[in-house]
């Protein structure tokens, strides 16, 4: 038990250096709070009827997924930084493959769109903190 204590309280300091992986803050920091939150928080906030004790708990749930959404934007992987020259390179390469890429898409060999799943998983953070700030307000 004590290696798990262990292992959460390293996993947080590497999150608030930005040296964790983003799929670790998605899945283990994220995924867990999302159902802990929607199946015992949500419960409790409505079965008990104790008002300072909504708002004690919504408050906590807020303050969390606040915290959640800057690991997210801390850990989420930098683009490099690119010198004139290489973004020419880019610009060319990807004015040459314009007509594969179109055809891969055409027959669904590739994604129509493509989504960031950082910015996926902080939609949901921002729904929970309406939610839940519903309960304080």
């Amino acid at each position: 038990m004590k290696e798990v204590f262990l292992n959460i309280e390293d996993s947080f300091k590497r999150i608030m250096r930005g040296e964790e992986h983003l799929k670790k803050v998605i899945w283990s920091w994220g995924l867990f709070a999302y159902i802990i939150s929607f199946f015992i928080f949500d419960r409790f906030v409505r079965v008990v009827d104790y008002r300072s004790f909504d708002i004690v708990i919504s408050l906590l749930t807020v303050s969390y997924f606040i915290w959640h959404i800057y690991a997210l934007v801390k850990c989420n992987p930098k683009k490099p930084k690119l010198t004139q020259e290489e973004k020419k390179q880019l610009k060319l390469k990807a004015k040459m493959e314009r007509g594969k890429k179109f055809l891969r898409k055409l027959f669904l060999q590739e994604p129509l769109t493509q989504t960031n799943p950082a910015v996926v998983c902080g939609a949901v953070d921002l729904f929970f903190i309406a939610h839940f700030g519903n309960y304080i307000f």
